[in-house]
């Protein structure tokens, strides 16, 4: 004769006895399999005996217990009654609602961290025994998350927990990650599209190029790709596009935008070349975050240190030289060339001691910087001196004087007069004498020359030297780590 059906829950809403759900709670509790078994079994004996169906979740935890005792010790029941057994719904709280845990969901989000079925599987179980053993009737979602990691952490290190918070944080976005681990990143076009025009890709090549790799990339199964996956995607696209000598520059670019040292470009040039503006358009090619001037470095020197003590400092660059005179000289309407770049040279002098001290915070942040500023002198900060940076200077220069005249009077109007056109047209021979003498020393340093181009082409062309000379700069190891064995035999 067939056995009525055990069921638990109330009149309106139950569900099947399940033996097996009954051994696992006592597994959980700590008993061996075969001890749960036949606690299972009296259990469900004593329900067909008492006829009682359906049975409360409450009630059969009861009597679990019960029987427990009797058969397996106090130990084995006081756990079995602190914990919500396996034949209860754990609750996940949220502001859309509520649904119950489940380790088959959380086992597919766990298989994106890339855990196989089975890994992934394994640890839903163990967040699963974890909440039971605790005794939580119910549980948000952030907490569940935080349960989550910290059992990955525990299993698998890390790294797999951080591409676990990063997948939770945003979902249905693409993630990046990196060959040395550490917590991935979302995918940005817009990070692309600027690394793409820093390598001269144009505008809507690079945008198409960008679209189309975060819709292929996306398309795949992974949620989570690495940054060599995305770089061989845009170099093929680039191929494909544009040809093989962008593509070879995009690839080199990604290698300075991540160097193994701090990059720090030196943007040299006397007032009215353009320097400001070249030092913040190389900064964002090069995906370089900060930009600092030596007059911002001078101006702090100055509330330092006042004009009686080291007068020099407070004037120009342009008439530092009457600092120098002896006390009750004449001033000359001009100088002589000695005399001004006498002046000259003590005000970098100066300035390079604060200038040294922020490279020297770059490195030991592992930061890089773009420096800009007319006290960037060839000679005075010297690679040799930053062992632990890629140091490259660059010397902006204006051979035109007319050209030059007018790059004064369109910065007069487009900072309202705060720096006079006046005073500068006043000392524009002492200028114009500067950048000779700077012209010379870069000369007499290989400090390459910018020299009267366009804003893109003086950017073009300073990454192109930031680029060889890094490449030079780098040692066999960082080349090989960087770009491989393959590329560094072939030269």
């Amino acid at each position: 004769m067939t056995q009525p059906e055990l069921t638990v829950g109330t009149p309106k809403h139950h569900w099947p006895f399940s033996r097996g759900l009954v051994v696992e709670s006592l597994v959980n509790a700590g008993a061996s399999g075969p001890v749960a078994a036949a606690i299972a079994r009296r259990v469900e004996q004593q329900l067909r005996n008492a006829r009682r169906s359906p049975v409360s979740p409450d009630e059969l935890q009861a009597l679990m217990v019960e029987v427990a005792r009797n058969v397996a010790g106090n130990e084995i029941a006081g756990a079995a009654a602190r914990q919500t057994p396996a034949f209860v719904d754990i609750p996940v709280t949220a502001k859309k609602g509520n649904l119950p845990f489940s380790r088959g969901v959380l086992a597919r989000t766990l298989e994106d961290t890339g855990l196989s079925p089975r890994d992934a599987y394994g640890t839903a179980s163990t967040v699963d025994v974890r909440m039971r053993q605790a005794g939580l009737r119910e549980i948000s979602v952030r907490d569940l998350d935080a349960l989550t990691e910290q059992t990955l952490a525990e299993r698998y290190g890390e790294h797999l927990r951080l591409t676990y918070r990063f997948l939770q944080r945003n979902r249905g976005r693409l993630g990046v990650v990196s060959a040395a681990g550490g917590a991935p990143v979302p995918f940005s076009k817009g990070l692309l599209v600027q690394s793409l025009l820093a390598a001269g890709v144009a505008p809507d090549v690079a945008r198409k190029v960008a679209r189309v790799t975060q819709r292929d990339l996306r398309g795949s199964e992974d949620r989570l790709v690495t940054r060599q996956a995305i770089r061989e995607k845009v170099e093929a696209l680039l191929r494909d596009e544009v040809g093989p000598d962008i593509s070879a520059r995009y690839r080199l670019l990604r290698v300075i935008r991540r160097p193994p040292r701090p990059l720090v470009v030196l943007l040299g040039g006397v007032s009215g070349t353009g320097k400001s503006y070249l030092a913040a358009e190389v900064a964002y090619r090069l995906g370089i975050t900060r930009v600092v001037g030596t007059d911002a470095i001078r101006q702090v020197m100055r509330a330092m240190v006042s004009p009686e003590l080291v007068p020099g400092l407070h004037a120009s660059t342009f008439n530092a030289w009457e600092a120098l005179l002896p006390p009750g000289e004449s001033r000359p309407e001009h100088p002589t060339r000695a005399e001004l770049l006498a002046g000259f040279r003590d005000q970098v002098q100066q300035v390079s001691v604060g200038v040294g001290a922020v490279v020297r915070r770059s490195i030991e942040e592992g930061t890089s910087l773009v420096l800009e500023g007319v006290h960037l002198v060839p000679g005075y900060l010297r690679a040799g001196d930053y062992a632990g940076a890629l140091v490259v200077p660059l010397l902006v220069t204006l051979p035109d004087e007319a050209e030059h005249r007018r790059h004064f009077e369109a910065r007069d109007v487009e900072t309202a007069a705060s720096r006079p056109l006046h005073r500068y047209m006043r000392y524009f021979r002492e200028i114009r004498i500067m950048q000779d003498y700077l012209e010379e020393l870069a000369a007499r340093e290989d400090v390459p020359l910018l020299d009267g181009l366009t804003l893109d082409e003086s950017a073009d062309q300073a990454v192109d030297v930031v680029l060889r000379r890094v490449m030079a700069a780098l040692t066999p190891e960082e080349r090989a780590a960087l770009l491989g064995e393959r590329e560094v035999g072939s030269g």
